[in-house]
């Protein structure tokens, strides 16, 4: 009966008024053949049924998986989240652990918000990511995870320079100063960090610290792709470095 209520609060709200107005069979061969078909709208009451009427057999942990999958088709992020979160915590030795596990760091990174919003889904998509690569390195999808979790870092490091930039506008020299040395600790591979060194530059230069300028352009300007920062950070540290010379 637990189960049952679990299941029911997990996937009975929400869905669409097309799925709520179809009851399901208890069937997992009708569910997939109607998820193999693109009918996700069919397969959902189907699985959330099989799930409710046998909730501990050898294939609930697949249904759980699929209407998990069938949400996603239907873009409801957050109760393909409940599926998978499920099948994680309720079928430990199941072979769609390592998927189920996958398809959770998704469904957070297909929830998530551009750089100038709140960043709460990019930061748990990232961290589901980084599990999944320390658990099954040798998954199939683990490339595919880490090319989502260099584009989420990218995110967080452009919303870092957006509120440096925001300082720089402020006049706010040291706290935009905090925030590109936050971006570079933290983020040294983004492709927001060469323009971030040059800016920093900037900054440091208007507060009189020109060395730390210097440097901070020698350390992170070499490795930048060539284009106009790269071009941009060599003049600064041609002319900084002009500057300091003795006369």
């Amino acid at each position: 009966m637990v189960l049952f209520l679990v299941v029911s609060a997990a996937s009975g709200c929400g869905g669409s008024l097309k799925e709520q107005k179809r009851e399901g069979v208890a069937s997992f061969e009708a569910a997939k053949a109607s998820y193999d078909r693109g009918n996700y709208l069919d397969a959902i009451p189907d699985f959330k049924a099989y799930i409710e009427q046998y909730p501990g057999t050898d294939r609930t942990d697949d249904a759980l998986y699929y209407l998990g999958e069938s949400y996603i088709r239907e873009r409801d992020y957050a109760l393909a989240s409940a599926q998978f979160d499920r099948l994680l915590r309720d079928f430990p030795s199941s072979p769609l652990q390592a998927d189920a596990l996958f398809e959770l760091a998704r469904c957070d990174d297909l929830q998530s918000h551009p750089a100038p919003l709140e960043q709460t889904e990019t930061e748990r998509a990232l961290t589901r990511y980084n599990q999944f690569l320390d658990q099954y390195p040798a998954h199939p999808r683990v490339g595919e995870a880490r090319v989502r979790i260099q584009a989420l870092r990218d995110r967080l490091a452009e919303k870092l320079l957006r509120t440096a930039r925001l300082y720089v506008k402020l006049r706010q020299e040291k706290a935009a100063t905090i925030s590109f040395r936050q971006l570079l600790a933290r983020y040294p591979d983004s492709k927001w960090a060469p323009e971030a060194a040059l800016l920093l530059a900037g900054s440091l230069e208007r507060q009189g610290r020109k060395q730390e300028a210097v440097e901070t352009l020698k350390k992170f300007i070499p490795s930048a792709p060539d284009g106009e920062i790269k071009r941009k950070a060599d003049e600064r540290l041609r002319g900084l470095q002009a500057s300091e010379a003795p006369r």
